[in-house]
């Protein structure tokens, strides 16, 4: 009778552990990423470098534009940006509007803030697109990517992923480059339909 209990206890006790992240196949998750153009993240994002600070983060994507909204606890605006591949338009926080061709240049030059923009479209989800060498997680999906830009060395680590959407998509991520750090916490995705013409 005893010997039945045992191995009932020892199934519970694997029943309550937690859940493991699904395998996929690399590829075919790449490729379902690479039809992702519509898409917003909300979260949280903690920068250490020159400056310090957190804020509330809204980033939103569409073909050919992405937008990037910072705000602080108070929901006051520190950085407005809207980018295409060829301009960028930064509304400051005391609502001065600035223009420009390089998204991550005209942040850097007016806020001192270092971030590569054209990069983040597809990094924030995941994809290694022009990254100099990547690694990929037990799941298939990207652990870790380098990339040099304008002599500089960024790294990104992702430490978690959301399996709730589909495709999963990182949650919890490190951006750094030489004394920058960035925490990016994304706790909402948004996947919207592309829309045919």
């Amino acid at each position: 009778m005893l010997a039945a209990i045992v191995p009932l206890s020892l199934l519970s006790g694997c029943a309550s552990q937690a859940p493991v992240s699904p395998l996929v196949d690399w590829e075919t998750h790449q490729a379902s990423l690479q039809q992702l153009n519509h898409y917003e993240a909300k979260g949280r994002l903690g920068y250490k470098g020159k400056q310090r600070f957190g804020a509330n983060l809204l980033w939103r994507t569409v073909p050919q534009a992405d937008h990037l909204l910072l705000t602080n606890f108070l929901g006051k605006t520190l950085l407005k940006l809207d980018a295409t591949p060829v301009s960028a338009t930064l509304i400051s926080h005391d609502g001065q509007t600035y223009q420009g061709t390089n998204a991550s240049r005209l942040i850097q030059e007016l806020t001192d803030i270092n971030l590569p923009v054209e990069q983040m479209r597809d990094w924030l989800i995941g994809l290694p697109t022009a990254a100099d060498t990547y690694q990929l997680n037990n799941e298939n999906r990207v652990a870790y990517l380098a990339k040099q830009i304008d002599q500089q060395l960024w790294q990104l680590d992702y430490n978690e992923y959301d399996n709730s959407v589909t495709p999963a998509l990182p949650s919890r991520m490190i951006l750094s480059q030489g004394d920058v750090r960035i925490t990016l916490i994304i706790n909402e995705w948004e996947i919207t339909e592309s829309q045919q013409p």
